[in-house]
């Protein structure tokens, strides 16, 4: 028997099904309620709980990805959320059960979530939820759950993003969900694991049960259930050669990425820790493309000190061996939020106050970000990159506030770097716009692909509405690019891509041909992507053909045939 669902991670995964599935509601039920003071201590001591296994989670920080590990600080910070606890209280007080009050705090605010209007910001209602399902499972003394056995392909409606940080890459092959998106924290961490994901995926259980036989072919978008014998065999050579090709790959993962007419081109990584150094260098990342320091911001209640700061850039340089490191000056706003900034809500937050004007506005703060850079850059290759850019302004008043804590330090005596770069994250239509002018005053350009098709296409990105029209292949987005890299090289300066554009493999030839210095992307990533430059001819695509091209598909359809 067949199935479809919607690919999300891209491969061929066979195992025995696992059903995840937790049923509160028959266990509350048999729930025998105590007085006010005993149900207030009973949730007293679950939250002791919860709080210990997400500590207990983040004790082994270094296995866990960037985007685990952000997760599990942020269902630490929703614990301990004075409103959310004074939900659960009051409701214990009007005679309500604690898991009962447990549930009704998540339904109110889940409320509160569902009223936003940006998708990516409700898809953090599942968080609240996974939260509350913790304390449930401690209030009523369920297990919490565990995978048994190997080759397994998880199945579920959902899974909450901790239990899906906690599961083991060795254990589970597949991921298969009834609901989902791409901006989901759940999808998020089967992505950053490399597990084979599929949503939109309704299995029943009188179809299969635990432990059948499963294929997840997510190339074709398909799922076999209780396969027979002749479709086990022929998946299992497919299988075995994609594990081949991974091995393969890694094998060649530290050679440089040369084209066939010798053209190199440095593939670098996105971190967002300096933990995540360590797979920036396994996978062969050329150094750092596109360092987001606001999780250093993200991660307290309080500012992060200088030393603090110097820290992980220090770090960051000393790992990438003498190889280029972007740092990226804080950029909150937009999707991200930061508690030690306390700033306000906004209706529209992407078009709003965030990353460059922000910083221009708290400048005690961003010179002690200025000065953090300089320092560490004694101990690597640093450069620094201002993100949202839209006005000569903003780089210009930069420059000079990095020239007045370059001034402090020399006063003080403290050691720094004199030659760090300065460039800009070309993500707007304005920096696009005003490529040529802006590279006159930089070292270097980064193409942030997500936004500038953002806010190019007028499509949010986190929207599924709109999902169809966001699409860096459309000519407004092709145009944009050529115009940026060639300012750049007008003007003597190199030109990157640190969006998602820069590991897709169709959108390779183009960036060739135009003449891209340099790709930066999640480590995974960087294997295929070496590989897929090292099988092609710098000039295989036509610059002026492309140009000419007036749809999205026609884009699509030329660059598929240069494949």
């Amino acid at each position: 028997m067949h199935k479809t669902g919607n690919v999300v991670v891209e491969g061929v995964a066979i195992g025995k099904i696992q059903f995840l599935n937790a049923d509160y509601e028959e266990q509350i039920k048999r729930y025998m309620t105590g007085t006010e003071e005993e149900e207030k201590k009973r949730y007293q001591e679950a939250h002791t709980l919860a709080k210990d296994d997400l500590d207990s989670l983040l004790e082994d920080r270094d296995s866990l990805s960037e985007s685990e590990a952000e997760i599990i600080e942020a269902h630490q910070l929703m614990i301990d959320d004075i409103t959310f606890e004074d939900a659960i209280l009051g409701y214990i007080e009007q005679k309500m059960s604690a898991p009962s009050a447990v549930l009704k705090a998540v339904d109110d605010f889940k409320a509160m979530f569902e009223e936003i209007d940006d998708e990516y910001l409700r898809e953090r209602q599942k968080d609240i939820v996974d939260v509350g399902n913790r304390l449930l499972r401690k209030l009523l003394h369920m297990k919490e759950f565990s995978v048994v056995g190997a080759d397994v392909i998880l199945c579920a409606k959902d899974i909450e993003p901790s239990i899906m940080a906690g599961l083991s890459e060795k254990q589970v092959k597949a991921i298969l969900l009834g609901s989902g998106s791409k901006t989901s924290h759940t999808v998020i961490i089967a992505k950053a694991k490399g597990f084979v994901t599929m949503v939109g995926v309704e299995l029943d259980e009188t179809e299969i049960a635990d432990g059948d036989d499963i294929i997840v072919d997510a190339v074709k978008g398909e799922i076999i259930l209780k396969p027979s014998e002749e479709e086990l065999s022929r998946y299992k050579e497919q299988v075995q050669k994609q594990e081949e090709q991974r091995k393969y790959l890694m094998g060649k993962a530290k050679q440089p990425a040369v084209t066939t007419d010798g053209k190199e081109i440095l593939v670098s990584a996105n971190i967002s820790r300096p933990t995540d150094m360590e797979k920036a260098v396994e996978y062969g990342c050329h150094g750092v493309g596109l360092y987001r320091t606001e999780f250093l911001f993200m991660e307290s209640a309080q500012l992060p000190d200088e030393e603090k700061q110097v820290a992980a850039y220090r770090s960051v340089a000393e790992q990438a061996g003498g190889n280029l490191c972007v740092i990226r000056t804080l950029d909150i706003g937009g999707d991200k939020h930061c508690d030690c900034l306390s700033l306000e809500e906004e209706d529209n937050p992407f078009l709003g106050f965030r990353a460059i004007r922000i910083c221009l506005q708290q400048k005690d703060m961003f010179k002690v970000q200025l000065r953090s850079i300089l320092r560490a850059g004694l101990y690597g290759k640093l450069a620094i990159m201002i993100p949202m850019v839209t006005m000569l302004s903003e780089i210009l008043e930069t420059k000079q506030l990095i020239e007045e804590v370059k001034e402090e330090m020399r006063k003080e005596n403290i050691p720094f770097a004199e030659d760090v770069p300065v460039g800009i994250m070309v993500e707007t239509p304005a920096s696009a716009v005003m490529a040529p002018l802006f590279a006159k005053h930089v070292d270097f350009f980064s193409i942030g692909t997500n936004d500038l098709v953002q806010y190019t296409l007028a499509v949010d990105r986190g929207n599924q509405s709109v999902s169809y029209l966001y699409d860096y292949f459309n000519p407004a987005v092709i145009h944009s690019i050529h115009r940026v890299i060639t300012a750049a090289h007008e003007a003597g300066i190199w030109a990157g891509m640190c969006g998602e554009m820069a590991g897709d493999k169709l959108a390779l030839p183009f960036l060739l041909a135009l003449g891209i210095d340099e790709l930066s992307m999640s480590a995974s990533q960087a294997p295929v992507v070496k590989e897929q430059i090292r099988n092609l001819e710098s000039g295989i695509c036509d610059v002026d053909k492309i140009l000419s091209l007036t749809t999205t598909e026609e884009v699509r359809e030329y660059l598929q045939s240069l494949l």
